[in-house]
């Protein structure tokens, strides 16, 4: 039976988080390393497109109001552009209506900023982690 680790370890691949909220980023940083992720952090649009096209990560958790472009749209282009790439928003109201409008740019899930940086990992690891963490 794998240990939480080694199936991480397994994936082989990075996340990219890009956070306009420099203490929301350092702990969903801080906390998905400490599930054994490597994560590259972004504090721009274009840096997490770019970041995305050169490492190809296993997901991409994007802000929703990044400063220089709507992480909506990113979301569309990173979409687009990566059909297969899981990308979350993270949005300061997650509503039945920006539900839904994450469905349409692509989104795999959408998760409130309130939510804990445990809830964004467990919509970025889905099944694989457990409940408790």
């Amino acid at each position: 039976m794998h240990t939480q680790h080694q199936i991480l370890d397994g994936f082989g691949k990075p996340l990219v988080v890009a956070h306009h909220d420099t203490n929301y980023a350092r702990k969903a940083d801080r906390h998905l390393r400490s599930l054994g992720w490597k994560v590259h952090c972004a504090d721009t649009a274009g840096a997490a497109r770019r970041l995305a096209r050169a490492c190809l990560p296993a997901a991409v958790i994007l802000d929703a109001d990044l400063p220089d472009e709507s992480g909506w749209l990113t979301c569309d282009k990173l979409t687009r552009e990566q059909p297969a790439l899981r990308v979350i928003l993270v949005s300061g109201q997650a509503n039945a209506e920006q539900s839904r409008f994450a469905d349409f740019v692509g989104a795999s899930a959408l998760v409130s900023r309130k939510a804990s940086v445990r809830a964004l990992a467990r919509e970025v690891l889905g099944d694989l982690l457990p409940a408790a963490s």
